[in-house]
């Protein structure tokens, strides 16, 4: 697997694969359309799959009496798989979806507190979107973890490096733009494709946990036999 390789590179193996002409001198005009399309593609292969190596696990402090925070930077809040609050050293898992009920327990516009917290959500608060937690805490002695996928990088400027494999990208441009051509070469270029995706779709899978029929998997990071005492 070939990653961050140049948006300019990418356009020179793009013109190849697609029987054009490499030398920059040739075809400029045609140049933005090919960002467009190497853009595109790469923005489709990364929303069609979550990509290991773009997963990150950012923390963020807590603090007390404070409802709303900040995403973690680079994260893609689309893309965020899961959200635990470590608490007395241990990790536990966050609800989404914070109700209108859960607010008759804990107030969060009254200033009520407590921990650990138990939800969270994403709020446009007028500043962009941020992340709201409920309860609100009640001290600082908390932090919220997340896991989920970093934003994409843009693919602008020439010497801007793609974040997926440059065959992948490359091949599904070229096929798409040989298709508009009628070339007879778009299918076998469209096959070649999809054949580089599976594989780095397998591999990618290659060291997921053991699932155990009727039983789950055999792990669970946040079975760790300790009772949670509320601070109100």
């Amino acid at each position: 697997m070939a990653r961050n390789r140049q948006l300019i590179q990418l356009i020179d193996e793009l013109r190849a694969e697609a029987g054009q002409a490499v030398s920059s001198s040739v075809g400029v005009d045609k140049i933005p359309a090919l960002k467009q399309i190497i853009r595109r593609t790469q923005e489709t292969l990364y929303d069609d799959f979550d990509w290991p190596h773009l997963r990150i696990q950012p923390v963020k402090q807590l603090s007390a009496g404070q409802r709303y925070y900040d995403l973690p930077a680079n994260m893609d809040y689309e893309r965020i798989e899961e959200v635990v609050v470590w608490y007395s050293g241990h990790p536990h898992p966050l609800v989404r979806e914070i109700t209108f009920s859960d607010y008759s327990q804990y107030d969060s516009e009254e200033g009520e507190r407590s921990e650990p917290a138990l939800k969270w959500d994403i709020r446009d608060t007028g500043a962009g979107e941020q992340i709201e937690i409920w309860p609100v805490p009640s001290s600082n002695s908390s932090k919220l973890q997340f896991k989920g996928l970093r934003r994409l990088g843009g693919l602008i400027d020439d010497s801007d490096t793609a974040d997926l494999d440059n065959h992948l990208i490359v091949l599904f441009a070229a096929a798409e733009i040989l298709s508009r051509q009628k070339s007879p070469d778009a299918q076998a270029k469209l096959a070649a494709a999809n054949s580089r995706y599976a594989k780095l779709k397998g591999r990618a899978k290659g060291a997921s946990r053991t699932v155990v029929m009727g039983g789950g998997h055999r792990s669970n990071a946040y079975q760790h036999g300790r009772p949670i005492i509320r601070v109100g």
